[in-house]
């Protein structure tokens, strides 16, 4: 096992009770890095405590907290106490876990599974409060689905490595319900939908994806035969920066 010290990223909110209505962008960003830093934790439990892993999660829990910081600490338009306050504690509680665990890892060479399973409760818990903050603006159909499907691509990607570094299994990820393989599925229909609105001049960058994802999908459907949680993660950010660029084109 890596012995080398790790640097864990600990932070505290300091907000402000009026704040702008939460952007789209910030919102998307929050869930995505949260859902990274899970990936990448489990990456980093199934191997030894490789530093790069570690990096990764530092790098996703610094990104997702500004994302949140952002999201709080507006000026103009209230957002409700109570909603900030939850917000807070989640991405509190969150970062906790994640630090505990990495302790863990570092110092017994192996972490709680109970604190783990909490760890992706508090991962869920923390999505479907970012789901339910008020948004600004609107953003077009092209952008929506870019990032849902970044978002999803994420998941998956953080459902596979947890099964493919664990010898615990579904037991480890126990906060998603739903397989890699009926997640898989959700992904397909939500690429179809964006196929059906992207304009002509960009459908080469949507095939672009699509191949990626038609080699990748054959993985994670059949998690169970040949795990493969490498090749995922190289693909899974291949496609989300692919959807991130496409994304951004259309805000």
């Amino acid at each position: 096992m890596n012995k080398t010290r790790i640097t864990l990223f600990v932070a505290t909110f300091f907000f402000s009770f009026r704040a702008v209505a939460s952007d789209p962008a910030d919102i998307h960003t929050l869930k995505v890095q949260i859902t990274n830093a899970m990936a990448s934790f489990y990456m980093y439990q199934g191997l030894d405590a490789d530093l790069k892993y570690a990096n990764r999660v530092d790098n996703s829990m610094a990104s997702a907290y500004a994302a949140a910081s952002r999201i709080i600490s507006g000026s103009e338009d209230e957002i409700p106490a109570d909603t900030a306050s939850d917000l807070v504690k989640r991405w509190d509680h969150f970062n906790s876990l994640m630090a505990a665990n990495r302790k863990d890892i570092v110092t017994r060479g192996y972490p709680d599974m109970r604190l783990v399973n909490d760890m992706g409760d508090a991962c869920l818990a923390l999505i479907t409060a970012a789901d339910q903050l008020e948004k600004t603006g609107e953003v077009s159909e092209v952008t929506s689905l870019a990032r849902a499907l970044a978002f999803r691509m994420s998941d998956i990607t953080s459902q596979y490595t947890g099964r493919g570094t664990s010898y615990l299994g579904q037991v480890f990820v126990g906060y998603q319900e739903q397989s890699p393989k009926e997640m898989a599925e959700d992904f397909e229909q939500l690429l179809n939908k964006l196929d059906a609105v992207i304009p002509e001049e960009d459908e080469l960058r949507v095939s672009a994806i699509r191949h990626k994802w038609e080699f990748l999908s054959r993985s994670i459907s059949n998690y169970n035969e040949n795990s493969v949680p490498f090749l995922v993660v190289n693909y899974n950010d291949s496609i989300v920066e692919a959807l991130h660029q496409l994304a951004a084109s259309y805000e």
